[in-house]
């Protein structure tokens, strides 16, 4: 009885396996539509616009960045841009919220930073050679950050082993690629 039931549980396992197939791209994987009242880069040089909100104390500690004590997260965007004759990556622009000088405004105020730099992509290592990593090297000679390409509109914050970061039930370490769009300026 246990032999039966040993070969039935292996010839189940297998049918399982063999009808798993690669997750596919929906039709409706496409960049979110997100409103900024900074001007919009544009043109043949614009990679692309990756938002997101990792967990602070991690990212702050890998990156060596200045936060309050008490950060939560933070609020990062990157512009990636390119070579417009080459297309190969160029430079980059990385907006932190959370991290740097204190910003006062009228009722209150927040950390921001900017990094700048130049990016490139570095190919997988066996036995993935197809998997991209975008590399982002700060001017400043700040700690590099890599980045682990999903796909053309995910991007996975890599720890300084290279291995992927798990989040927290409120926040990760994942960048989505987005659409700005002008924000109206309230009278």
């Amino acid at each position: 009885m246990k032999r039966f039931l040993s070969v039935l549980f292996f010839l189940a396992n297998g049918l399982l396996i063999t009808a798993v197939r690669a997750q596919t791209a929906p039709a409706h994987n496409k960049p979110f539509q997100t409103i900024t009242y900074h001007p919009i880069p544009a043109g043949p040089s614009v990679f692309g616009v990756f938002e997101g909100r990792p967990p602070c104390p991690v990212l702050a500690r890998q990156l060596h960045l200045l936060t309050d004590a008490d950060c939560v997260k933070l609020k990062m965007n990157i512009v990636f841009y390119r070579n417009p004759a080459t297309l190969k990556p160029d430079s980059f622009v990385l907006s932190i919220v959370g991290s740097g000088d204190v910003v006062k405004q009228e009722g209150g105020s927040y950390r921001y930073q900017e990094i700048r730099g130049q990016w490139s992509i570095v190919k997988g290592r066996p036995p993935y050679p197809a998997m991209e990593i975008y590399r982002l090297m700060p001017h400043n000679g700040g700690t590099t950050l890599n980045l682990l390409r999903g796909d053309e509109n995910v991007l996975f914050i890599l720890d300084q082993h290279n291995a992927v970061m798990a989040g927290n039930p409120d926040f990760s370490f994942t960048l989505n690629k987005v659409e700005l769009v002008p924000g109206k300026q309230l009278p």
